[in-house]
């Protein structure tokens, strides 16, 4: 696709958790515990300091959803649950939010103001979310020229969706507090691909700080996209680098195939007339199994939409349909979706019935009739879906949309506005002096990092897995404390941890720093041997025994014990010493009968050595 000719617009928000203790309290960011409580809540709308109501808001509040809390041991406090105030800001987060604006040619305030937005979804049993802008009008450079940083901000984590059922959510506390920054770029995207590149940069930046989170859901994505005559839509919840590319390559088609759609409607003379009819008579009695199982004890209505027909069938990206789209907003009130006309209405097995409906509404073959079946929320949904396919004949409405595994997205709720921000009461403004900027440094970045470690004898693989890891840190300070060969310690710190966890399912995890600090010690002074790593950490972590009795009962084989293995396994195969694969051949019993108990160099030194002279 021709993306300048489209009119294609773009930014990027990079949400990153930090590697720190909760924002405004004392608890723990792990989210390794177990829930022990809950607690249930309702949230409501009010109006904003403007005296508007967030239309975001507002349609989170008419769903009327119930929401439980579970908390945790030292992962949530009283603070989560809305029912102590906020501590001071931690100073850590502010240093690190400062560094990432700094970082990006941000301007920094003078003074920093928290502030309050309305989120009444759940995600915070407060309903709203605390954040402060830190930076704002930076850049950044990219092989597409320079790309705008609108805001840099810190804010606080929301709560994670544990659980959905009917019309409850629960949601778990111990992710709630947790610092985010967040970095926002202006909308200088060219394409698709750029905007894989941008993302991927902002992430390497982050990274380079080496005080933020790593794992799954500790960075994700939102992305703002529009082309010319369709509205901005927000894409949330991108974790994966790898679909972003194609998640915005198929918004660009949606929104192109809706406004397709928009022009043939017109053409049409299209129209969503009021009424709605109650139906259940007409399925009562019904033999077919989808009535039975769906439709059965339920209020059923329906409606025409005049001059759709064949519309609905019409795929508007990937595999999802227009008639999917509409659906998507009686899922949002709680239904289970909808049935129409444009549907191959023989799989359910209800073509007498909806034979009748088109009677009923005196349907031509330009026209679609809707069936929607629900008890709470019916009326809710179905006006909800009739707005939609009002709106689709005027324009493609401003939303925000989930993202799905496929790249296509799916409908959230409406686009918030600028009514839900006004100011945070409970935490005073903070002064940036100049002193305090002179004092954040600019981290050094991956490409230079990775450049150093390379020059230091690494491999350009294991520098890349190195700078990748939470072990980075503990690699930069045993490196200067021991003997051991660099590749060697870089290796054990990462390969080797990947593939015992990948080959032998030890949870890897949940090693820290200061227990593979001692190992590696010991590995340093001969005192276990190198090969017995994945022993040592599979009895930790799996037997859950202690680690310094495992070292204690670990065997290590003396040089001389070795040695007169070694020669025992040489001599026992006299025949084979001229063969040029004799130390391949020797090396296995050697190793069957070290068992683990002497390092692996060793053993191949002293075996070459002992061929050698045996020759």
């Amino acid at each position: 696709m021709d993306y300048k000719k489209l009119g294609f617009k773009c930014g990027i928000e990079v949400h990153q958790r930090l590697d720190t203790k909760k924002l405004f309290c004392n608890c723990s960011s792990t989210m390794k515990e177990e829930p022990v409580d809950e607690v249930v809540r309702k949230l409501r709308a009010v109006p904003g300091e403007t005296g508007e109501m967030d239309p975001a808001a507002l349609y989170e509040f008419l769903r009327d959803r119930r929401f439980i809390y579970k908390t945790y041991p030292s992962e949530s406090w009283e603070v989560e649950l809305d029912e102590e105030p906020p501590h001071n800001i931690r100073e850590e987060a502010m240093d690190i939010s400062l560094q990432v604006a700094k970082t990006l040619g941000c301007e920094i305030p003078d003074e920093i103001h928290p502030m309050r937005k309305t989120v009444i979804d759940g995600s915070n049993p407060s309903g709203f979310q605390r954040t402060m802008l830190v930076g704002l009008d930076g850049g950044m450079e990219t092989s597409e020229g320079t790309v705008g940083i609108e805001n840099v901000c810190l804010e606080e984590e929301s709560a994670q969706i544990l659980n959905r059922e009917g019309n409850t959510v629960t949601y778990g506390l111990n992710r709630l507090g947790i610092p985010l920054v967040e970095i926002g770029t202006a909308p200088d995207i060219k394409n698709p691909g750029h905007a894989r590149e941008v993302a991927e940069s902002l992430g390497k930046m982050l990274r380079s700080t080496r005080k933020v989170q790593r794992g799954i859901g500790s960075i994700r994505q939102d992305v703002n996209v529009s082309i010319k005559g369709g509205s901005r839509i927000e894409i949330k919840g991108l974790q994966e680098l790898d679909i972003l590319e194609d998640t915005v390559r198929k918004e660009v088609e949606r929104q192109k195939s809706l406004l397709d759609i928009k022009e043939k409607l017109n053409r049409r003379g299209a129209s969503v007339p009021d009424g709605v009819l109650d139906v259940e008579e007409v399925f009562e009695g019904s033999d077919s199994k989808f009535y039975g199982r769906i439709m059965k004890d339920k209020d059923i209505k329906a409606f025409i939409l005049k001059g759709f027909g064949g519309l609905l069938a019409n795929k508007i990206s990937g595999d999802k349909t227009f008639g999917k789209e509409l659906s998507e907003y009686a899922e949002a009130h709680g239904l289970g979706g909808i049935i129409h006309t444009d549907e191959d209405i023989e799989k359910y097995d209800l073509l007498d019935e909806f034979c009748e409906l088109k009677k009923k509404f005196d349907a031509g073959k330009d026209d679609v009739i809707v069936v929607a079946a629900g008890t709470k929320g019916l009326d809710e949904a179905i006006e909800a879906v009739k707005d939609r396919a009002k709106k689709s004949m005027e324009e493609i409405p401003e939303e925000t949309r989930d993202s799905n595994e496929d790249g296509t997205t799916s409908y959230s709720r409406p686009l918030p506005g600028k009514a839900r921000m006004y100011p945070e009461t409970d935490v005073p403004a903070i002064r940036i002096g100049q002193k305090k900027l002179e004092t954040i440094e600019i981290p050094e970045s991956l490409e230079k990092k990775k450049k150093d470690l390379i020059d230091d004898g690494l491999s350009e693989h294991l520098a890349e897995e190195i700078l990748d890891s939470r072990f980075y840190d503990l690699f930069g300070e045993l490196r200067k404390s021991v003997s051991m060969d660099l590749s060697t310690l870089a290796n054990l710190l990462t390969v080797e941890l990947k593939d015992l966890k990948k080959r032998d399912s030890i949870p890897t995890e949940k090693i820290n720093s200061e227990d593979l600090r001692t190992i590696l010690t010991y590995i340093d002074r001969d005192e276990i041997p190198k090969e017995s790593f994945g022993d040592v950490l599979k009895k930790m972590l799996q037997e859950e025994k202690n680690l310094e009795d495992i070292l204690d009962e670990t065997e290590v084989i003396n040089d001389r014990d070795l040695e007169k293995i070694i020669e025992e396994v040489v001599d026992s195969k006299k025949d084979i010493l001229d063969d040029e694969r004799a130390f391949k051949k020797l090396m296995g019993p050697v190793m069957q009968r070290v068992g683990g108990k002497a390092d692996g160099e060793k053993v191949s030194y002293i075996l070459e050595k002992k061929i050698k002279e045996k020759k």
